[in-house]
């Protein structure tokens, strides 16, 4: 690689490394590591350290805990990770200024056996082109400057200017935003948002505090820890929480005062935050209280992970419709402490519709599934009690007999996180496969069970077999304006009364109309 010279000064700074930050940028929204994620994490780690001044903090101790979320007790003789990230890191960057990045002016190295970037300034990028080219053309004096230049290198000047003022341009605006101004009145955790690092995004799940991305029960994948500042990673590899079939996404947490700047596109989306208390705890209310905030608005005052789950090793979440970017191009979610530690297991960020909550389509079983109408219904989730069971008999009276595969039966609760400031239906699915059949005998009367949302009587005594005409056959009950409690939850509860009660799909529909993007809600 021909350079003019390394950028290696002892204390180097910050308002110095524009160009720099900008190549990062570039490397960061490349194809090839955004099919990298934990590339991108330790490129930006040591790239930012170094822009800090801070090249001495460059170690592998730090790279493993504070980029990878690697816990405290990381112990570098037994796990290589970052010696092993460190190579693929190498390897990558070799392969994106072979190709994609051929042509640029400044290009990063990470040197063998160091954790301390390089920036290698390019005597010129036509020249540089131009050695590539043609090798053979090369002269006694390739630095020697040429008479002419190509309208393709002033067209690579040009862009390299105009993005480098824009990042400068972009960290001005967002030093100067509302939304900051907001936070800091607040007094959220402080965070300076990393431009170099942002690439924008419409939809994100992250598990916090993994150093691992998981994919769950649907085949959804939710990266590993990113965007965040403050806090710290934590984990219990035999975590077995209840109401998820991914426990591994409980498995690991972000634990203190944190904050997570997520760059997203304009529109308008849906935040869905899930905790669960680690611990089992008898009579811990109050233990654990704190406050979260949405672009520098409390949204949550005083959250008890523990009161809203009702357990501990219990999963709860919290769901926001139509949220926004801030001014910034960035969605900031902050977690302060109020009587203890704040605790985040994982975020999602999804496009949602204008007014109104995407429709929850959940079915009991282990795989999700596409009806013949083209939707989607997810893996069993929001669960509590009861168990999970496959049924192989065809259902009759119903154009998906394959929803009616998966069921759960005992004394059940499904616990639905939704906006407070709506009504809502609920819709039930149920086929008696048991009671009629040949192999559990009776029939009506057979099977009665009661439905509840947040306490108030639905249907009492309800018998499927009954009301389906047979055994074998799909029912669907459907219960309209249900309002949720304030702190926004649709508990439904199916409370045996004869045999258990069970259920084979549930969906939740928002009442609220849809309204044009933009339009403010009256």
């Amino acid at each position: 690689m021909s350079e003019a010279a390394a950028s290696t000064r002892s204390n180097p700074q910050p308002e110095a490394f524009q160009a720099e930050r900008a190549e990062l940028q570039a490397v960061l929204q490349s194809e090839a590591f955004q099919r990298a994620p934990a590339l991108g994490l330790v490129l930006t780690y040591i790239c930012e350290k170094y822009f800090a001044g801070s090249a001495e903090q460059i170690k592998e101790y730090n790279i493993a805990v504070e980029a990878l979320g690697r816990p405290a007790s990381f112990d570098q003789k037994r796990d290589s990770i970052v010696r092993v990230e460190a190579h693929r890191l190498r390897k990558r960057l070799k392969e994106y200024y072979e190709s994609e990045g051929r042509n640029h002016a400044i290009q990063i190295e990470l040197p063998l056996g160091a954790y301390v970037p390089r920036f290698h300034r390019l005597a010129s990028p036509s020249i540089a082109e131009a050695e590539r080219a043609h090798p053979a053309d090369r002269t006694a004096q390739p630095d020697t400057p040429q008479p002419r230049r190509s309208r393709r290198t002033l067209w690579l000047a040009v862009a390299a200017a105009v993005l480098i003022l824009a990042s400068g341009a972009a960290l001005f605006l967002w030093q100067r935003s509302p939304a900051r101004a907001r936070d800091a009145g607040a007094q959220p955790p402080s965070q300076p948002v990393n431009l170099a690092a942002a690439a924008t995004v419409g939809e994100i799940r992250i598990a916090a505090g993994s150093a691992e991305s998981i994919r769950d029960s649907d085949g959804l994948v939710w990266y590993s820890d990113r965007y965040f500042k403050g806090g710290k990673a934590a984990s219990e590899p035999t975590l077995d929480v209840a109401g998820t079939l991914t426990p591994a996404l409980f498995r690991t947490w972000r634990e203190g005062q944190f904050r997570y700047d997520i760059p997203l596109k304009a529109g308008a989306y849906e935040v869905t935050l899930w905790f669960a208390e680690p611990v089992l705890r008898s009579g811990a209310d109050n233990v654990r209280t704190f406050r979260i905030w949405i672009n520098g608005a409390p949204v949550l005052e005083e959250f008890d992970i523990m009161t809203e789950a009702g357990a501990g090793q219990v999963v709860v979440a919290r769901t926001w419709k139509d949220i926004t970017p801030a001014a910034d191009g960035f969605l900031h979610l902050a977690f302060t402490p109020l009587g203890g530690s704040p605790l985040l297991s994982a975020l999602s960020v999804v496009p949602g519709t204008p007014g109104r909550l995407r429709p929850i389509r959940i079915a009991a079983r282990e795989q999700p599934y596409t009806d013949s109408s083209g939707y989607m219904w997810s893996s069993d989730r929001f669960f509590f009690g009861g168990k999970l069971v496959k049924r192989i008999e065809p259902i009759q009276g119903t154009a998906d007999p394959e929803l009616y595969r998966g069921e759960r039966y005992g004394r059940l609760t499904y616990t639905i996180p939704v906006p407070p400031d709506s009504t809502y239906t609920a819709i039930f699915h149920f086929a008696e496969t048991w009671f009629g059949s040949r192999a559990g005998g009776g029939g009506a009367g057979s099977r009665l069970f009661d439905i509840l949302c947040n306490g108030v009587l639905l249907e009492r005594e309800l018998d499927v077999y009954r009301e389906a005409g047979g055994a074998f056959r799909a029912l669907r009950k459907a219960y309209r304006g249900l309002r949720p409690t304030p702190n926004g939850k649709l508990s439904l509860q199916l409370v045996p009364g004869r045999n258990y009660a069970f259920l084979n799909a549930l969906e939740i529909l928002d009442e609220e109309r849809a309204r044009p993007a933009g339009r403010p809600r009256k």
